[in-house]
């Protein structure tokens, strides 16, 4: 059991090094090009308005419309303002320096081949802009940021991270040492390389790269044969993923019964609550949290989701691997895992770890399991159990239903409603 656990740690470690040293090329910002736009607040009024089309009225608020349709953006040194960029294609858009700003895209504005790049930003709001055919981080995110907003924002074709967050500063308590309020909402993705990653984790001398109140919310990730995590939180403090449908991911054709890496769909060392989500089609883990408390008593909740149809592995894992557990910093948080619908999990051969509701590993906390609802496995075991009782403690396990067909248990494979009152995902 214990080298069960080593490995799993050593695993894990692997795991964080392949997402931070795969990609060693810098992350660059969009060079600039002859028609590049460049809209600062040294710029007058009236060599503003020379530099933008008129004003236009959207939604009762005023937006500058900014940019050429093509080229280069570059937005910087800005405050307390409202912009709607002009549609059509760009290379690049850079946003520097900029405080409650909101720029609208219309869901007319395209980056191809090119990404959004974002330095020293707080409250900023950016809506409605695609980014397609990107080898590189199509958003790269630097220097610091907080209260930032990503609405109705689409990838498609992105190789690499859709998202890098590569802000790793260490946590002293200050406002400017951590990161707060990252929302990631309506986002749609296709064939992308892993959504969302952050830098950062726990270390012997404290918390690094920390973000509070991260979320991924109402989004739709679909047809990603080669997705490595839909987010790779390296730390985070009450992280929400919640509403999020996923479809037909990691499950390339190249092998016989689609990848075999042991991803994870979200994947987060800290505490939050993961739910309400749909995974279908898939391969990997559905949730792997590394759970720990960072600067209160934590909690990791994971509820209300289903999983259903994968062909390697369990829906949830929960770890505190050996490299976490040994450090003097280390404070356990308690798991409750509750009304999650999952079935027909594991289905492709050979058989490397059989897939159960949950894979429980050391955490050194309270776990609760209730009110889940399988079926369609190989067995009605509820847990792959490799803890040890005496530091992971389960204090609650009650009313959790196994059926053999997914007839006994739901009343479709589209909802997934459950037949079984006040079990399985609600």
């Amino acid at each position: 059991m214990k080298l069960k656990n080593v490995k799993m740690g050593l695993f894990g470690c692997a795991f964080l090094f392949f997402l931070y040293s795969c990609e060693v090329e810098q992350i660059e910002p969009a060079k600039r090009v002859e028609n590049e736009n460049v809209v600062d607040s040294t710029k007058t009024e009236k060599e503003t308005q020379d530099t933008t089309a008129n004003k236009t009225n959207k939604n009762s608020q005023n937006l500058e419309i900014i940019g050429t349709g093509t080229g280069t953006l570059i937005l910087k040194d800005i405050s307390d303002k409202a912009y709607r960029i002009k549609p059509g294609t760009y290379s690049g858009l850079i946003f520097s320096n900029l405080q409650n700003v909101k720029i609208e895209g219309a869901n007319e504005v395209k980056v191809y081949q090119g990404n959004i790049d974002i330095s020293n930003v707080n409250n900023l709001n950016i809506q409605g802009i695609s980014i397609e055919n990107h080898n590189q981080a199509a958003i790269y995110i630097h220097k610091s940021a907080s209260n930032l907003f990503l609405d109705r924002i689409s990838f498609k074709n992105i190789s690499n991270y859709a998202i890098r967050f590569d802000i790793n500063k260490k946590y002293d308590g200050s406002k400017n040492s951590f990161s707060e309020n990252i929302h990631l909402s309506n986002i749609t993705a296709e064939n992308i390389g892993t959504l969302f990653i952050s830098k950062g984790g726990i270390e012997s001398d404290g918390f690094y790269g920390l973000i509070k109140c991260f979320k991924l919310t109402n989004s739709n990730v679909k047809n990603s044969p080669h997705l490595n995590g839909l987010t790779s939180l390296a730390l985070a403090e009450d992280y929400e993923m919640s509403g999020n449908r996923v479809d037909n991911v990691n499950a390339s054709d190249n092998f016989p019964n689609g990848n075999n890496n042991h991803t994870a769909i979200f994947y987060a060392i800290g505490n939050g609550k993961i739910y309400q989500n749909k995974v279908t089609n898939y391969q990997g883990s559905v949730v792997r949290a590394w759970l720990l408390s960072i600067t209160k008593p934590g909690l990791v909740e994971i509820h209300d989701n289903i999983a259903y149809n994968s062909t390697r592995y369990g829906a949830f894992e929960l770890q505190v691997p050996p490299s976490i557990e040994n450090l003097s910093t280390f404070k356990p948080a308690n798991a409750k895992i509750y009304n999650n619908t999952v079935g027909r999990l594991n289905t492709g051969e050979p058989k490397f770890f059989e897939g159960r509701l949950l894979d429980l590993y050391q955490t050194h906390g309270n776990v609760e399991i209730y009110n889940n609802l399988s079926f369609d496995l190989r067995d009605n075991i509820l847990i792959n159990n490799m803890s040890n009782p005496k530091d992971t403690k389960i204090t609650k396990q009650a009313n959790n239903h196994y059926s053999k067909s997914a007839s006994d248990a739901v009343y479709d494979l589209s909802n997934f409603k459950s037949k079984k009152s006040g079990v399985g995902a609600r």
